[in-house]
């Protein structure tokens, strides 16, 4: 045979070869699209299972899963899949697939397998009969931890992965796996520490008392809104009960600041930080207003504190979508009326401060006996809303157990505006109300940010804070005790409002314009964050616009963390970097 037949004969077997691995390939592609596909589906009835309650159907539905996503694991963990992987442009996006694959089957299997199997369970983690039973968290505790472990397994394993080279579609889908587990993942971190701690703070060994602090969004401040009713919360063997009430408006103003100021402190929030209960929350750092708070409770009533908790307006209406209405004196309290009602007008039918406060305990006593009996319709919904609320940042809780608190530190629920390392990963835009007012009710706001370039060592953001006033048409008829303003003279309808801005830890401010006016920031610092204030007068539908050009790290993602107000949604946002 001649060399030209033989290297004919050779070809044709090598394309014949080639042919047959891209049809063998092809094929099975076909088939583990499929099964993903039908892992999505078994995914989303899962979550219908979930949300029923009926724990057969969340075994069969878990069944499904696991099946169609092993079976997506099973068709990219052979050898033709390998031979996939190493087509050139198409090899990254083969391994990309079979990364998802086992990934998916995992979690279906050490995932949400193990909390599946327990969903049911979680209603006993809601009161009843005013006591929560404390041995039924401690069983939840291992499937919780199983759960937690493979989420952020899965997390570590998916953005291992290069995705910048995989085609754009799905390039966008495994971003958007991947972001889905990580938020999973960081979400079941948080339910492991809770119910890790939850039997320690339902005085499981000892008696405890938290301090549960109500804001009021009307009068804006860095963490959500002015510290109004505060009530006592006993704990002990899982029993809870409500113990004595105050307002913080009743603790006047001390001569000095009932902790020591740092000179960053005095500097940037005045000593009202220390020296006003109701200023507490000048600075947006929970722990800090916490101990603060919590040293002028103490100084003024008997009680010790294990803890300070607050939640904000808004969670109150989140809680009553659960709950549903209430009976507080006159008023029918419920999801879609507890902000107006609460926020506003309470003050035109009370206008007397003492009253608004007898009003306002009142509130808390009913909600708190409500969600205490166990008189919830869908005990979940409850823990969604709770959660809801804490992503938003309208929760937080701190503990004054030292290793306590270390446990929760990382998390948003502890409100904490610095890593375990001390670094402050965020930028943070705080509103605060300069009228004395109850204006805020009528704010909004939003906050936007983007990168706008790169260097080796840094990006540019450019945030930019939208304000506008939206009182009645005619804000002269409004009552002096919404309207405000006696200190500063600002007319009805007005708002004084201060913005500030602080960077993350070795940020740098590189421009600042009010209404597109420049200004030069004050060079005022919090330890190694660099502040900046702005002071907008705000007159009645006319929006004005707070614009910083600011340097932050050059990689990873920021969290862009803003006050809190009024609508049910979560005001702040996630900027990613170059």
């Amino acid at each position: 045979m001649s060399r030209r037949r033989v290297l004919l004969l050779c070809t044709g077997t090598l394309v014949i070869l080639l042919v047959g691995l891209g049809l063998l390939v092809g094929w099975r592609a076909l088939q583990v699209n499929d099964a993903l596909q039908q892992a999505v589906r078994d995914a989303e009835d899962l979550q219908t299972a979930l949300e029923s309650g009926e724990q057969a159907d969340i075994d069969e539905a878990l069944s499904a899963l696991q099946s169609s996503a092993g079976e997506s694991a099973d068709l990219t963990s052979g050898p033709i899949w390998s031979v996939a992987t190493w087509v050139p442009y198409l090899g990254d996006d083969a391994t990309g697939v079979r990364t998802a694959s086992r990934v998916v089957s995992d979690l279906a299997d050490d995932g949400v397998g193990p909390l599946a199997e327990t969903a049911t369970e979680l209603d006993r983690l809601l009161p009843r009969d005013g006591r929560i039973d404390t041995g039924a968290v401690e069983e939840l505790q291992e499937p919780v931890a199983t759960a937690a472990e493979s989420l952020m397994r899965a997390s570590e394993d998916l953005q291992a992965q290069d995705s910048s080279r995989y085609v754009d579609r799905f390039r966008l889908e495994y971003r958007e796996l991947t972001s889905l587990i990580t938020e999973a993942a960081q979400a079941m971190d948080s339910a492991q520490v809770a119910v890790d701690l939850l039997p320690e703070v339902l005085g499981a060994e000892d008696r405890r008392n938290y301090l549960l602090v109500f804001q009021n969004n009307a009068e804006i401040r860095s963490t959500g809104g002015l510290p109004g009713a505060m009530s006592i919360i006993t704990t002990e063997d899982g029993r809870i009960s409500l113990g004595r009430q105050d307002s913080a408006n009743r603790f006047g103003e001390r001569a000095t600041p009932v902790l020591p100021l740092s000179k960053d402190e005095k500097a940037v929030f005045s000593e009202k930080l220390g020296t006003y209960m109701l200023d507490a929350n000048f600075t947006p750092d929970w722990p800090r207003a916490a101990a603060l708070i919590r040293a002028r409770w103490e100084e003024v009533h008997p009680e010790r504190l294990d803890g300070v908790l607050t939640v904000d307006t808004v969670t109150v209406s989140y809680l009553l979508g659960v709950t549903g209405p209430v009976q507080v004196g006159d008023y029918t309290l419920t999801a879609d009326n507890a902000v107006d009602t609460l926020l506003n007008q309470v003050y035109i039918d009370f206008p007397a401060p003492v009253d608004q406060d007898a009003f306002f305990q009142l509130v808390a006593k009913t909600v708190f006996e409500k969600i205490a009996s166990g008189e919830v319709g869908k005990p979940r919904e409850l823990l969604r809303a709770l959660v809801r609320a804490g992503d938003e940042g309208r929760v937080a809780v701190h503990l004054s157990d030292e290793a306590e608190q270390e446990r929760i530190a990382a998390r948003r629920v502890a409100g904490s505006t610095r890593d375990a390392n001390g670094v402050a990963q965020a930028l943070n835009i705080l509103l605060q109300d300069a009228t004395g007012s109850k204006m805020s009710y009528y704010l909004d706001y939003r906050t936007r940010a983007a990168v706008t370039s790169c260097t080796a060592e840094v990006a540019r953001v450019r945030v930019t804070t939208t304000l506008v006033s939206e009182p009645p048409a005619y804000p002269a008829s409004l009552q002096r005790n919404i309207t405000g303003g006696a200190n500063t003279g600002t007319k009805p309808g007005d708002q004084l409002v201060q913005v500030r801005l602080l960077t993350p830890s070795e940020g740098r401010i590189r421009g600042f314009t009010i209404r597109g006016k420049k200004y030069g920031p004050r060079s005022l610092y919090l330890e190694d964050r660099q502040v900046s204030t702005a002071y907008l007068l705000l007159e009645p539908e006319q929006p004005a616009d707070v614009v910083w050009v600011v340097d932050v790290p050059r990689d990873g993602e920021i969290p862009v963390r803003v006050t809190p107000g009024i609508e049910p949604r979560d005001y702040s946002t996630i900027l990613r970097g170059c």
